[in-house]
């Protein structure tokens, strides 16, 4: 029998064998279009991530296993506050502490596993561009988390204690001595157990977050407030008894008085009505711009010399006036005018950090002083007094009636009885100093005051010319 000769063209003319390159040709084609570097899928697909890890490299059981691993260990961690000789523990699980691991691992799983064919390689085509990151969030009970805060916090707490400080009769001084309280920096402890739980740490002995707080008054604070830091007079060697006496009874309110941080202080309000029932006797009352004699002369230079010492120790004027005529007890623009009836008041607020303690003191045809307690200030202060323009004079007069004859007898007649005082403008600066160098830190003008001066006072006759 004669052998056939094999010819390849008869193997391509084949149609079984056409079927088969057809087939191959078509299942090269699925593959290309897939991507060629698709996932296995068994494994999680390439470009998903779960808190920042690529979870390409682990099955399905390995990703759920490592990330429940990561969770319960978080969950589960016991960390250790102290403070003093005291001690804390705590655990996430204390206060329900939880990961939704389940809904992160199936949804990275579902990327490239989930969904037709064209689905899933759609995916996986999307991930090779556009990688996806998912991120466990942390939930617990908000309430046990608060509730061993609070515990921690009212083991912790103690109220500082101010120092007692009673107003002798001459002085301020200490019964008591004030105490440190402390407590817990309860946002921030609250913040570094969320912080724990969400991230976990090495580390697992901490601190207790405790502030030491201090009191409004301490023992130091309250010596340095014991301090003389003012004594400011005014002369009283021409003022009659009277006048005197007045001028103590006023300023007897203000003797053993503390005046706190921030407190305003109304001069008529803490002295009172001026009336005989309350101690004051007829004195010399300056009265628009004329001199009389009313109740309770004299009361000004207490507001006056009250003034002048807060002044020098730094307080703020919130309200004060000066007279219509020339006070002849302080320097220029260092008055501070009060009444009843026109209700002019001196108010002043302190303004500075520490408490002030006033005492005054009234000498009979000597002074009156008043002495100011407190910490020192941050400045030495200096007041320094200008006359802008001296003797002016009020070009109105006062014509009165003499009765007696004795200086005018005719009604045409004018003869001066009594020149007023001449007037004047004047100016008050504070100027603060710095203690170790001495100079000049700043000025400010406290005032700028017009004083009318005093009417001249005519007389006239009752005769007819």
């Amino acid at each position: 029998m004669a052998k056939r000769r094999y010819r390849p063209g008869s193997l391509f003319t084949n149609p079984i064998f056409a079927l088969f390159v057809v087939a191959l040709v078509v299942f090269l084609g699925i593959k290309l279009f897939s991507g060629g570097s698709s996932s296995s899928s068994s494994y999680y697909a390439q470009g998903v991530y779960i808190n920042g890890v690529d979870m390409s490299p682990f099955t399905k059981a390995q990703g759920e296993s490592r990330l429940n691993a990561w969770a319960d260990k978080l969950v589960n961690a016991s960390y250790t506050f102290t403070f003093e000789d005291s001690i804390w523990t705590f655990s996430p699980k204390q206060v329900d502490a939880k990961f939704n691991t389940a809904e992160i691992l199936r949804s990275a799983w579902s990327l490239g596993h989930v969904g037709t064919s064209t689905d899933r390689s759609n995916q996986l085509q999307s991930l090779r561009v556009t990688p996806q990151m998912f991120y466990t969030e942390l939930s617990y009970n908000e309430a046990k988390l608060s509730k061993f805060v609070d515990e921690i916090y009212n083991t912790v707490y103690i109220q500082p204690v101010d120092a007692d400080i009673v107003l002798g009769p001459t002085r301020p001084m200490i019964v008591s001595s004030s105490v440190d309280g402390r407590e817990l920096d309860r946002e921030g402890f609250t913040a570094t157990l969320i912080s724990l739980m969400r991230t976990g740490s090495e580390t697992t002995l901490y601190p207790l977050p405790v502030e030491i707080k201090l009191p409004s008054v301490s023992s130091d604070t309250a010596e340095n407030g014991l301090q003389l830091i003012v004594t400011y007079s005014t002369p009283l060697t021409t003022s009659s008894s009277s006048r005197c006496s007045n001028v103590r009874t006023a300023l007897n309110n203000f003797n053993g008085f503390k005046v706190a941080p921030g407190e305003t202080v109304s001069f008529n309000e803490v002295v009172g009505e001026r009336s005989v029932i309350r101690g004051y006797e007829m004195g010399t009352v300056y009265y628009g711009s004329s001199v009389t004699t009313g109740v309770g002369g004299g009361v000004c230079q207490a507001s006056s010399t009250l003034y002048g010492a807060l002044m020098y120790a730094g307080m703020t004027t919130v309200e004060r006036h000066h007279h219509s005529l020339v006070v002849d007890y302080c320097e220029a623009s260092m008055d501070a005018a009060v009444s009843e009836d026109a209700m002019d008041d001196f108010v002043f607020v302190n303004d500075t950090d520490y408490a002030i303690y006033i005492y005054t003191s009234v000498i009979n045809k000597e002074s009156a002083t008043v002495y100011i307690y407190s910490n020192r200030p941050e400045y030495r202060i200096d007041l320094l007094s200008t006359i802008l323009q001296n003797n002016i004079k009020n070009p109105n007069i006062e014509v009165r009636v003499d009765t007696t004859g004795k200086i005018a007898q005719y009604s045409s007649q004018r003869v001066l009885y009594k020149e007023g005082k001449l007037g004047r403008r004047s100016m008050l600066e504070r100027i603060y100093y710095d203690w170790d160098t001495g100079l000049e830190v700043k000025r400010e003008v406290l005032s700028e005051d017009y004083y009318s001066g005093e009417r001249d006072i005519y007389m006239t006759g009752m005769l007819a010319p």
